[in-house]
């Protein structure tokens, strides 16, 4: 009895220096924003391009690509497109682009990348967004030479350096 007794005790001692901390909430943002936009184009419907956001300062955030992938799961080859949009501080970041097709069904990606039919490129850019402003991440998939980029929607103008692949 005195031994259970003493495990007990330990075991009461050692578990009560193990707590769970929760880390501080992430502080809120109370400057101007700028809206950022994914994109894409549909090639039939279980394939489309989609030119998306996919992280800043070297955390991932919601964009197209999962976003599609999620509401396309268990659809067979029929593809659903979200267009993720988001608001973002006005400051200057580094945004992860992304630019790649999707398909709805992986047999299908297998498929385009054996036929070559199926290209993709990603990267880190700097960005600084101005407050009020609308932005959309833009590209071009190509055998020759892929390409993602963001643009001021309004007036079209490139705001970043283009992310090419080969």
């Amino acid at each position: 009895m005195k031994s259970f007794a003493f495990a007990s005790a330990l075991a009461a001692l050692l578990l009560a220096g193990c707590t769970t901390v929760e880390p501080p909430p992430p502080p809120i943002y109370a400057g101007p924003t700028a809206r950022l936009d994914d994109s894409g184009i549909r090639e039939s419907g279980g394939k489309v391009q989609l030119f998306a956001a996919t992280g800043i300062d070297g955390r991932p955030i919601a964009n197209a690509s999962s976003d599609s992938h999620s509401a396309s799961w268990g659809q067979g080859y029929a593809m659903s497109v979200v267009l993720t949009t988001r608001r973002v501080p006005a400051r200057a970041m580094r945004i992860k682009l992304l630019g790649t097709h999707q398909t709805a069904a992986p047999i299908h990606e297998i498929a385009s990348r054996a036929a070559g039919t199926f290209f993709s490129v990603e990267g880190v850019v700097d960005f600084q967004p101005e407050g009020g402003r609308h932005y959309i991440v833009k590209g071009e998939l190509k055998k020759a030479g892929s390409s993602v980029w963001i643009e001021d929607r309004e007036t079209g103008r490139v705001v970043t350096e283009k992310v090419v692949g080969k």
